[in-house]
């Protein structure tokens, strides 16, 4: 069991450390879990994000520090909007939402990147208040903290139905693998939680190329068309009510 934890982690079993590691990678598993449910726009991605946040940040600062909260409250807060924001389009079905394709807009890129800095000052915390990231040599710190703020960001943008956040998501994962990988003997845990995660990423961006846009399709809650010749009370038709009477 040593044995299998160590290849996987690349700590021993019952460190600190290794706790830490095994958490994050678990944590960015749910997080591949949810995208793939987000793909297909199902409510249960992001209760799987709340999850994920609980299984690894949140437990993480509990326990090591509470510094930590600075990143897990506001990836919490993350998940919880995107609950809230799938909320306001129309069910299909039990759990899947008729999300619609945002247009894309130059301002998107704006927000998403002023989201991805504040959140990757808020994940560095002390790091960064002490400057022990401006030290020499800590360009990977940099490069994982980002990655997961941009992963952040996207999932508020995955909320709001830009397609193009799926793209950032896979691009921050495929990053996150680059540095894994270069660094030598990668823990294999978390070099294939990242991988399903850029994998999982990626399946969105192209599913959601064939989502309509908001002009193609009226099915979102207070801005829908009905059909001609029926008001909102006759909409939608009833199986019971709107079944032809029999002979």
């Amino acid at each position: 069991m040593d044995q299998i934890f160590s290849t996987l982690f690349n700590q021993p079993l019952g460190s600190d450390s290794a706790l830490q590691v095994a958490l994050s990678a678990l944590s960015t598993l749910l997080t591949a879990v949810a995208l793939m449910l987000l793909a297909h726009r199902n409510d249960l991605g992001w209760w799987v994000q709340i999850v994920a946040v609980f299984a690894g940040p949140l437990i993480i600062a509990l326990t090591f520090g509470y510094e930590g909260l600075l990143s897990a409250v506001p990836s919490l807060a993350v998940a919880a909007y995107g609950l809230w924001r799938f909320s306001r389009f129309a069910l299909r079905g039990r759990f899947t939402r008729n999300a619609l394709r945002a247009p894309l807009r130059p301002r998107q890129f704006g927000w998403g990147l002023v989201l991805a800095v504040l959140l990757t000052a808020l994940g560095l915390g002390q790091m960064l208040t002490s400057g022990f990231v401006f030290q020499s040599g800590t360009a990977s710190i940099w490069i994982a903290y980002g990655c997961a703020a941009v992963i952040g960001a996207a999932l508020v943008g995955i909320a709001n139905g830009v397609r193009w956040a799926w793209l950032a998501a896979a691009a921050a994962g495929a990053v996150n693998v680059g540095v894994l990988v270069a660094g030598g003997d990668p823990a294999l845990g978390t070099l294939f939680s990242l991988v399903l995660l850029a994998l999982a990423a990626g399946y969105g961006w192209f599913v959601w190329g064939a989502l309509p846009a908001p002009d193609e399709h009226a099915d979102v809650r207070g801005s829908g068309t009905l059909p001609d010749g029926e008001s909102a009370g006759d909409y939608p038709p009833h199986p019971y009510r709107d079944a032809p009477a029999s002979s």
